[in-house]
């Protein structure tokens, strides 16, 4: 049997219409009481986008959510791939939550958020609707260039380093990249209660999907 997470998303406005229901990623591996699955879905406990393809198989998720800064994507095959069954995708995971210093060196091997944005482009060059993941400010301009129909706020994992991120932070960083957004639709981390102000969609917590 083969397991995912899925991430539901929960619409706050009519920007959110056309959004998918949910992101399908593959399974974060360790339980969210010892690590918030945002964070652990980093760790390679899991294939890359390829792999996350042939176990899916047959299955037609709403979204998927997948790792794109792998230097042996051949992205036509995988556009391909992608649009026999779904057609959303997704730069989640993404090296943009990590930390500056380790960001700065897979920067230096082309491993980093730019390469991601330029995968995630190719992808909505071959007719994919996109949601582009960022974590700061600075990766917003190449977000923005790779023409996404939405963006994804994911805090960087350093801000994990007490658990789950508090919603003030969430929405001070939320609140700086609309800022910079252009009118995209704003897709954010909550939970169920939590206020949504100025996000057009929620992504909820995780639940297991299995096939």
């Amino acid at each position: 049997m083969r397991r995912f997470s899925k991430w539901p998303i929960h619409p706050f406005g009519t920007a959110a219409n056309h959004l998918p229901e949910a992101i399908v990623t593959a399974r974060a591996g360790i339980p969210a009481m010892e690590m918030p699955p945002a964070v652990a879905l980093l760790l390679p406990n899991a294939g890359g986008a390829q792999d996350v393809l042939d176990d899916l198989g047959d299955v037609a998720p709403p979204a998927l959510g997948l790792f794109l800064a792998d230097p042996n994507l051949l992205t036509e095959r995988l556009s391909r791939r992608i649009a026999r069954h779904r057609r959303w995708v997704c730069n989640f995971p993404s090296v943009g939550q990590h930390e500056h210093a380790f960001r700065r060196y897979l920067s230096e091997v082309d491993l980093d958020h730019a390469r991601e944005m330029r995968v995630l482009s190719d992808l909505r060059r071959a007719g994919l609707s996109t949601i582009a993941t960022v974590s700061t400010r600075r990766d917003v301009d190449v977000a923005l260039a790779a023409r996404p129909n939405a963006l994804l706020v994911v805090p960087p994992v350093p801000e994990f380093a007490t658990g789950g991120v508090s919603l003030a932070r969430r929405v001070e960083l939320e609140r700086s990249i609309a800022s910079q957004s252009d009118g995209l639709p704003m897709i954010g981390l909550r939970t169920a209660g939590e206020d949504a102000s100025g996000l057009d969609a929620g992504l909820m917590p995780p639940t297991e999907l299995s096939r």
